[in-house]
């Protein structure tokens, strides 16, 4: 049932006239008229009393008037309460990226941002590369700067940002020639294994060499610093990519691999929200900044 036949009809009935409640609703007085009418076809009742002095509620409209005034206010606090939410998903941005990205990044870029949309409030959540596809698809999320993962990124829209090379992080040698680092050497080997989803980035590292190669993977919890600490005491071998390093202070050696492979960063977010105005403007502030 349209409500807005009824508040018409009630406000009819309080004007004692069609011809003006027409004019204050914006209809014409035959369009109002055949609202009525289609109002009472709907019901099967007489909901108004007609006659050259104007119009009233028929006894059947009377008793149904509070049910009527009831469905008429539900309508207004419900486009009021729609058009709140409305106003806030324009003004606010909830935002996923990993640590790395968000120390390195997600600063300067939401300067930027801020410069543009003073108003618009931007909450910002660090997590693993699962999780943030999974809060960005379930709408948790706007959206969130991640790994690109084909096997993830269905039914999602994919703005690539920048290609981030991965890095072998071994211990310190002073003697050590090698300006890259042979994938072969991980066969084997002591391996420390980032948390927060980085495997689906690590894991083809191995099998990109000339045969695949089987370190001893320690599966690990540990922030992406400690993992460096833990290669710089000799326990092991690690693979990072080239942002995490950038403000690493450790003895380590830091080593493009061989052959040299990448991680795609890019922005993620629902199709339904790609064309929205904070999604654009953040893109612009990523492509003029990073």
């Amino acid at each position: 049932m349209d409500s807005k036949k009824i508040s018409a009809l009630i406000r009819a009935s309080e004007l004692g006239s069609l011809t003006a409640a027409a004019q204050e609703l914006g209809y014409t007085q035959s369009g109002l008229t055949h609202m009525m009418d289609a109002l009472e076809n709907e019901l099967g009742l007489r909901l108004l009393i007609r006659s050259k002095g104007g119009v009233r509620l028929s006894p059947e409209g009377q008793q149904l008037l509070p049910y009527m005034s009831a469905l008429s206010d539900a309508a207004d606090a419900l486009e009021l309460e729609s058009a709140k939410l409305r106003f806030k998903n324009v003004s606010a941005l909830r935002l996923g990226a990993y640590s790395s990205v968000a120390r390195h990044w997600v600063p300067g870029l939401l300067s930027e941002f801020k410069k543009l949309s003073p108003d618009t409030q931007i909450t910002v959540s660090i997590d693993s590369m699962p999780e943030l596809y999974n809060a960005v698809r379930n709408d948790e999320l706007d959206c969130a700067i991640v790994s690109y993962r084909p096997e993830l990124i269905q039914g999602l829209s994919w703005s690539a940002i920048k290609d981030d090379e991965l890095l072998a992080i071994i211990p310190w040698d002073e003697n050590s020639i090698f300006s890259s680092f042979p994938v072969e050497r991980f066969d084997g080997a002591e391996f420390y294994m980032p948390s927060q989803g980085f495997e689906l980035d690590i894991e083809p590292v191995f099998r990109s060499g000339l045969a695949p190669v089987s370190p001893i993977i320690h599966h690990t919890n540990m922030d992406d610093a400690s993992i460096v600490s833990m290669v710089e005491h000799g326990l092991g071998m690690s693979i990072l990519s080239r942002l995490v390093m950038y403000d690493m202070k450790f003895n380590v050696r830091a080593l493009p691999l061989n052959p040299r492979s990448f991680r795609s960063l890019g922005l993620i977010t629902t199709e339904r929200r790609a064309g929205d105005r904070n999604i654009r403007r953040l893109l612009g502030c990523i492509n003029s900044v990073i």
